[in-house]
C-alpha cells in the first residue's frame, strides 16, 4: 500500500485527492524535509476521517516530545467510543524517543483506527538532518501495511514552474516573470509561498485573478529591478551596466541582500547552464531540455544567450570563482573587504 514515486508533487496531489474523496487508509507515515506537504495531508486526514461532531470523542493528537511509542500503540489499539472509528495523530514525531517501537502495532492493527505519524526532517542545513531510517523494520512494515509519503523539497530551479502550477489551485494565474520573482523571494519554502498567496487573495481587487510582477512588487515587497534573479539575467546577457547597478544596490543593503544568498542563487544559475550544456551535447532537443530543467519557454531566449556567452569551460571557471568567493566571504581571507566589495570583484571577474 506504500506510495512510492520520485515526484513529490504528483504523489502529494494523488494522496490529497484520494483523502478528500474519503479514501482513508488505516496508517500513514508522512516524513521528509518539505513540511508544507506533510501538514496539508495531515490536515486533510483530520478533516475527512471524522465529521466535526465526532472529533471530540474520536480524534487524539499527540506530540512526539510528550508521548512514548507504547502510549501511541495503546491508544491506537483501543476501540472507539460513541464513534465509528478513531483518528490518532502523532505530530513532530521526530522528537519521539524510539519511534521505531511503534512497529509492534503493525502486528495487530485495529480496523477502526486511523494512525498518522508526521515526522519532519529538519530542513535547516545548520541542524541535524536525521530522518526516518529506511533500513528499519518499522519503515519496511509501514510500507506494507499503510501509506508512506516522503516529502522531498522542490529543487530551487523548479520552484518558478511549481508556483505557476500551484496558483490555479488557489483560483489565480501568475505570469512567468512574476512566478520567478516570487520564487526568488520565497526560495524553496512552499509554506512561505502559500502565505503570500493567502495575502494576495485578500489584498488584490475583487475579480482580479491574473497576478503580474507589479502585483508581487506591491503586495509581497520584492522589486524586480534589484534581485539575484535579475543579476543572473544580466550576467546571462553580459549586460555590464545593469550588473554593476544591481551589485551596487546590494552593497548598500548588505543585511537585506547577504552575499551568501546571492552566491547561492548565482551558483544555481550556472549549474543549471552546465546541466543544459550536458543535455545539448547528449543530443537532447531544445524543447525537451527546457522541460527537463523546468524552464518556462518564456525565458528560453535568456538561456539561449547564456549558453552562447558561457561555454562549458567558462562555466567551470565561474563555478570555481563562486566557490572561492563563498569561502572568502566566510573567512578572514576577505580582509577589510565588505560583502559589496567582494561581490563587485566577483562579478567583474565573471564578466571578464
Amino acid at each position: 500500500m506504500a506510495k512510492q514515486t520520485s515526484d513529490t508533487t504528483q504523489q502529494f496531489n494523488e494522496l490529497r485527492t484520494s483523502i478528500l474523496a474519503g479514501d482513508i487508509k488505516p496508517f500513514y507515515l508522512l516524513f521528509g524535509k518539505e513540511h508544507y506537504f506533510i501538514d496539508e495531508l495531515c490536515n486533510a486526514i483530520m478533516d475527512k476521517a471524522l465529521p466535526p461532531e465526532e472529533r471530540d470523542f474520536g480524534q487524539v493528537v499527540y506530540y512526539g516530545a510528550d508521548v512514548s511509542a507504547a502510549q501511541v500503540v495503546s491508544t491506537a489499539r483501543q476501540f472507539p467510543m460513541m464513534v465509528s472509528r478513531q483518528v490518532v495523530i502523532v505530530k513532530e514525531a521526530q522528537m519521539m524517543h524510539k519511534l521505531e517501537d511503534i512497529a509492534v502495532y503493525f502486528e495487530a492493527m485495529m480496523p477502526t483506527t486511523v494512525l498518522v505519524i508526521c515526522y519532519k526532517t529538519p530542513n535547516d542545513p545548520t541542524k541535524s538532518s536525521k530522518s526516518v531510517d529506511k533500513r528499519t523494520s518499522f519503515y519496511k512494515q509501514a510500507c506494507k501495511v499503510g501509506v508512506v509519503f516522503e516529502s522531498n523539497q522542490i529543487a530551487d530551479y523548479k520552484m518558478a514552474g511549481w508556483i505557476e502550477k500551484y496558483f490555479p489551485t488557489r483560483g489565480l494565474k501568475i505570469a512567468p516573470d512574476a512566478a520567478a520573482l516570487l520564487a526568488e523571494y520565497a526560495g524553496i519554502d512552499i509554506s512561505k509561498i502559500a502565505l503570500e498567496v493567502d495575502k494576495l487573495l485578500k489584498l488584490m481587487p475583487e475579480g482580479h485573478r491574473d497576478v503580474t510582477v507589479a502585483d508581487i512588487e506591491a503586495n509581497v515587497g520584492m522589486s524586480r529591478d534589484y534581485t539575484a534573479f535579475e543579476l543572473s539575467k544580466a550576467l546571462s546577457y553580459k549586460d555590464t551596466a545593469k550588473c554593476f547597478r544591481i551589485v551596487s544596490f546590494f552593497g548598500e543593503s548588505e543585511k537585506r541582500f547577504p552575499i551568501q544568498m546571492t552566491l547561492a542563487a548565482l551558483s544555481s544559475h550556472f549549474l543549471k547552464l552546465l546541466r543544459m550544456h550536458a543535455l545539448q551535447q547528449a543530443g537532447v532537443p531544445r524543447s525537451a531540455i527546457l522541460s527537463q530543467m523546468g524552464i518556462n519557454p518564456y525565458f528560453a531566449k535568456e538561456y539561449d544567450q547564456a549558453l552562447a556567452n558561457y561555454p562549458v569551460r567558462k562555466i567551470m571557471r565561474v563555478i570555481s570563482l563562486l566557490r572561492e568567493y563563498d569561502w572568502r566571504s566566510k573567512s578572514n581571507a576577505r580582509g577589510l573587504a565588505t560583502d559589496g566589495d567582494l561581490l563587485l570583484e566577483l562579478v567583474s571577474k565573471i564578466l571578464a
